[in-house]
């Protein structure tokens, strides 16, 4: 027994190893590709695309965002189509948040389908608004400014995707996804549409070690304003390894993620690293599921802290995630899920 359980261990060391190393030069080659495809960083606009980092579903934010190799739920169409063949049976989720204290309303709805021959197709909607934005007029001469409030207006802001999702499982360990991405977005009196498209993989290297790759707005996405003004959300590359070992003598699993998204756009130091127009955050998280029913969860999105916590009873299932800002007022998120 004693024997055994030291293989068992030498085994899981080994393949850490190697799921490391595997994630470094993925990263690496991915990085590359992107750095001779993508437009010009200074072509694009900074945070056009911005409100589709906030993520989908509290079990994945409440492991830091840590979810590109994971992806086996009803959000998969956001976190990596390539994951959708990996979901058993039909699901629907509604998430609502508190986002930065109550600033920002954030929801999103997913539903997901399994289809025959090992695919699946899902369908993921994602709304953002903020409320009650000021829009002034300022009148300046020489020596002052004049603040008149009779020209103070108070505007909306909304921003809304459509993810339309397949994936399908090209063979045993290894499987492919991608999503049409459709965008709505309108402040005060002005508004834009887009689309662009998301491309997913997802590789077991053995039972329990997982690599996924989800290369976000992969051709450019182009959003167009009524204004005749055009944004453009560059390609971002995110980038994931997952371990699961399981627990019998708990009776649970423990679940494993480290994730890293790169971008092209010249963020500097919004992000957490930065070389030239590429920058990169990372994401690491853990999950702990006691008999199929409980779940208890943590993580480090960007370096700031995640946690959180799930039941799950007769086919339906609640999630909720914590969210810290160093800056802001912390987010909370609570997410149901029925699957049938």
């Amino acid at each position: 027994m004693v024997e055994r359980a030291l293989e068992a261990t030498g085994r899981a060391y080994r393949g850490g190893l190697f799921v490391a190393r595997s994630m470094s030069y993925g990263i690496i080659l991915v990085t590359l590709l992107f750095l001779s495809v993508a437009s010009p960083a200074d072509s694009a606009n900074k945070y056009a695309g911005e409100f589709l980092t906030h993520g989908v579903g509290a079990r994945a934010l409440g492991m830091g965002s840590a979810f590109v190799a994971v992806s086996d739920d009803v959000t998969t169409g956001y976190w990596n189509p390539a994951g959708a063949p990996d979901v058993e049976g039909r699901t629907v989720q509604l998430m609502h948040a508190e986002t930065f204290g109550d600033v920002v309303n954030y929801d999103t709805g997913a539903y997901i389908h399994p289809l025959e021959g090992g695919a699946a197709l899902a369908i993921t909607v994602i709304r953002l608004a903020v409320d009650d934005i000021p829009f002034t007029d300022f009148y300046e001469d020489e020596n002052r400014i004049y603040y008149n409030e009779a020209d103070i207006t108070w505007e909306s802001d909304s921003e809304m995707a459509m993810l339309v999702t397949y994936g399908r499982r090209v063979s045993d360990r290894f499987r492919l996804g991608g999503s049409l991405k459709l965008i709505t977005k309108s402040i005060a009196n002005y508004t834009c549409y887009g689309a662009g498209f998301d491309v997913g993989a997802k590789y077991s290297l053995w039972d329990g070690t997982t690599l996924g790759a989800n290369l976000q707005d992969v051709t450019t996405t182009f959003l167009s304003w009524d204004t005749k003004e055009r944004e453009l959300i560059m390609p971002t590359a995110k980038i994931g390894a997952a371990q699961r070992f399981e627990l019998p003598s708990m009776g649970g699993a423990l679940t494993l993620a480290a994730d890293a998204d790169f971008r092209f756009e010249n963020r500097a130091l919004a992000d957490e690293y930065h070389l030239g127009s590429v920058s990169a955050d990372t994401h690491y998280g853990a999950e702990f599921v006691d008999r199929e029913r409980v779940s208890v969860r943590g993580g480090l999105a960007m370096g700031q802290l995640t946690a959180g916590a799930g039941l799950s009873l007769g086919g339906f299932t609640v999630d909720y995630a914590f969210g810290k800002h160093e800056y802001l007022d912390s987010s909370h998120r609570v997410s149901a899920d029925y699957s049938f």
